[in-house]
């Protein structure tokens, strides 16, 4: 039998390799699902094939299941405890409660956004940045926004002066 200095680095070498195939596995899935959205985005919003493309990367990232800490952290370029604090915050999600390994389909959306901010030059407060660009898009994901939205763009808003309105309600007393 081997020294127990020999077990030692034996076992964290297999310790280590299931981290390293679960991060590689963990970048194929997200790379498939990447393409899959970027072939999506080519189709209108409301178009069949672009809404079955959609659910087919959500079924890549459900099948996935959780991604550990160190997989998350090295994806994104920051250490473990940042993603941590990005958890205990809200920006990353667990699956099933801290400690279990984070949600793949809010994993990727951080992933994108972090990408996309550092290709525009922001490196720092990339947190804040990122929750900011999450928040923008719930709220335009909002159904009566976004026919709000439309109808302005169309024209068809009613111009109103703040002043007038509260005349008109009897608020100016």
């Amino acid at each position: 039998m081997g020294s127990p200095a020999r077990k030692a680095k034996i076992h964290a070498q297999q310790k280590r390799r299931p981290r390293r195939s679960k991060r590689a596995e963990v970048e194929r899935i997200l790379a498939r699902v990447g393409t899959i959205e970027r072939i999506a985005g080519g189709f209108d919003e409301n178009d069949r094939n672009r809404l079955e493309l959609l659910q087919i990367s959500r079924e890549f990232l459900g099948d996935l299941g959780p991604v550990p800490v160190s997989v998350a952290a090295s994806l994104l370029g920051v250490s473990e405890p940042t993603v941590r604090a990005w958890a205990r915050r809200g920006l990353l999600v667990y699956s099933d409660g801290p400690g279990s390994g984070l949600d793949a389909g809010r994993l990727h959306e951080v992933i994108t956004l972090a990408r996309d901010l550092r290709a525009a030059g922001h490196h720092r407060d990339l947190l804040n940045k990122v929750w900011h660009r999450l928040m923008d898009d719930a709220v335009l994901r909002n159904d009566d926004l976004r026919v709000s939205l439309e109808q302005m763009r169309r024209g068809e808003g009613i111009p109103t002066d703040a002043d007038e309105l509260a005349r008109e309600l009897g608020l100016d007393e």
